[in-house]
C-alpha cells in the first residue's frame, strides 16, 4: 500500500517537472490586427469624376461669307469723299474707319471709286481706290464720267459806296469794284462786270485747276449823276451766277 502511494507521489513530481523543462521549439507571436479608423477632419482623397458635356440641339454658328455686293473701306485713316474724282474736287463727305459704302461706280483706271455718301443715301460721292480697301464682287461695277463742276457762289463789292461830290460840279472819284468767283472743282469760267451807268465790261474766262475761290477788281469812274446805281459780277458759263451792289452819287 506505501509502496502504490510513493509511486504516485513519484510519477506527480516528474510531471510537474516536466511542465519547467526549456524547449527548444520557436516561440510564434500571434500579429495584433490594426484599424485605422479615417478621421472625420482628414477626409481620404477621392478622385473627382469629370463631367461629360452633352451635346445641345444649338446648331454651329453661321459662317460669314464675303458679301457679293461691291463695297470700299479705308485701310488705316478716315478718307475725304469728294465731288469729283480727284483731290481738286470739293470734299463732300468721309468714310470713317470701321464703316463701308457701297460702290456704285468707278472711274476707267479703277483710281477712284464711285460710293454712296455714308453721312447722306441720297447723293454719292468719290473715294481714291489707294487709301481704301474692298470687298465684294468688283467685276460688274461701271464706269462713272466725272462731274462737271460748277460756280457755287458769287460776290461783288465797291468802295466807296458813297461818293459825295459838292454841286456835282469837278471830278469825281473811281469806284473800285471787287467780285469773287468759287467753283466746286477744276472748270473754266467765263464772266464779267457790268454796271448800271456804263453797261457791261469787257468778258473774261479763267481757268481753276481746283475748287476754290479766286478775285478780280477793277476801277471803274461812274458818270456824275447823282443817284443810286447797281453793279453786277456776271457768270455765264460753266453755269449762270450773279450778284449785285450798289453805290450812291450825292450832290450836297
Amino acid at each position: 500500500m506505501k509502496s502504490r502511494t510513493l509511486l504516485s507521489i513519484l510519477a506527480f513530481v516528474l510531471a510537474m517537472s516536466a511542465c519547467n523543462l526549456p524547449s527548444n521549439l520557436p516561440i510564434t507571436e500571434t500579429p495584433t490586427l490594426v484599424v485605422i479608423t479615417p478621421s472625420a477632419t482628414q477626409p481620404l482623397p477621392t478622385d473627382t469624376p469629370t463631367q461629360t458635356s452633352v451635346p445641345s440641339n444649338t446648331p454651329p454658328p453661321t459662317s460669314t461669307s464675303t458679301p457679293t455686293v461691291p463695297v470700299a473701306f479705308p485701310k488705316d485713316v478716315a478718307v475725304n469723299c469728294r465731288l469729283g474724282p480727284g483731290v481738286a474736287w470739293i470734299v463732300l463727305s468721309g468714310l470713317s474707319v470701321g464703316t463701308s459704302a457701297q460702290i456704285v461706280g468707278k472711274t476707267a483706271d479703277a483710281g477712284w471709286w464711285y460710293i454712296v455718301d455714308p453721312f447722306n443715301s441720297s447723293r454719292n460721292c468719290w473715294v481714291a481706290s489707294s487709301v481704301t480697301n474692298t470687298a465684294g464682287n468688283l467685276a460688274g461695277i461701271p464706269v462713272v464720267a466725272a462731274p462737271k463742276a460748277t460756280v457755287t457762289k458769287v460776290t461783288v463789292d465797291v468802295d466807296p459806296n458813297t461818293i459825295s461830290v459838292p454841286g456835282c460840279v469837278g471830278p469825281i472819284l473811281p469806284l473800285d469794284i471787287t467780285g469773287t468767283i468759287e467753283t466746286n472743282g477744276p472748270t473754266t469760267v467765263t464772266w464779267h462786270f457790268e454796271t448800271q451807268q456804263g453797261g457791261a465790261m469787257a468778258t473774261q474766262t479763267t481757268d481753276f485747276d481746283a475748287f476754290g475761290s479766286k478775285t478780280f477788281s477793277v476801277d471803274y469812274t461812274p458818270p456824275l449823276t447823282a443817284g443810286t446805281y447797281w453793279v453786277r459780277l456776271i457768270v455765264t458759263s460753266p453755269n449762270d451766277m450773279q450778284a449785285e451792289v450798289k453805290y450812291t452819287i450825292t450832290c450836297p
